[in-house]
């Protein structure tokens, strides 16, 4: 018999400022999106803090595709559909990538580097999802010779670095992305412009 494989990760949109070494913590972030309408009714999570979407998702969030479908609620959650996730804020930046990440470009000469993943130490991984790890490990290009952080290689928006997160969980890789409103709003808490990127586990 053949055992029956995990289903596999819908994927997540997160949101972090676009530089990595710039933060904003939950205390900060969670009153400006709740004002915004992204949050409603507070999930537990082991992490942060969670929230089912709030009424103005569709708003803030722009979903593309003409079959836009969403997983179906967690075990306890309130409701179907995306959900939010606002991790701890981080000392230092954290690098975000899955099953989806294509490797970086050197900083230096924007060349791919392939064996990224053989880089990072065992050690690396940390215990949250979705995978990562400290993203000032240094990474060395295999062409030019260049070495840097992880968080200043170029990951397109197939993985990324932040040390404050916003995560919309159950969206797919390339179905969403942040409209004005809610760039904005994550913009004027005071670490800058926020960009974004996707991951799946």
């Amino acid at each position: 018999m053949i055992p029956p494989q995990a289903s596999l990760h819908t994927g997540r949109l997160i949101l972090t400022p676009e530089d990595p070494l710039q933060a904003a913590d939950e205390a900060t972030i969670v009153p400006a999106l709740k004002a915004l309408g992204l949050l409603g009714p507070a999930r537990p999570v082991a992490d942060g803090q969670a929230f089912s979407a709030g009424n103005a998702l569709g708003e803030v969030i722009g979903f593309t595709g003409c079959a836009v479908q969403f997983a179906a609620p967690h075990q306890g959650a309130e409701s179907a559909g995306p959900w939010i996730r606002i991790p701890s804020t981080a000392r230092q930046p954290r690098l975000l990538f899955g099953r989806n990440t294509r490797p970086p470009r050197c900083p230096a000469c924007a060349a791919p580097l392939r064996d990224w993943r053989g880089q990072l130490p065992p050690s690396a991984p940390m215990e949250a999802q979705p995978p990562g790890c400290d993203a000032t490990l240094p990474l060395q290009c295999g062409t030019c010779g260049a070495g840097a952080p992880a968080y200043r290689w170029r990951w397109g928006r197939h993985a990324g670095a932040g040390c404050s997160l916003v995560s919309v969980e159950e969206v797919f890789p390339g179905e969403a992305a942040p409209l004005p409103a809610l760039l904005t709003a994550l913009a004027g808490l005071g670490a800058g412009p926020w960009g974004y990127f996707f991951v799946q586990d």
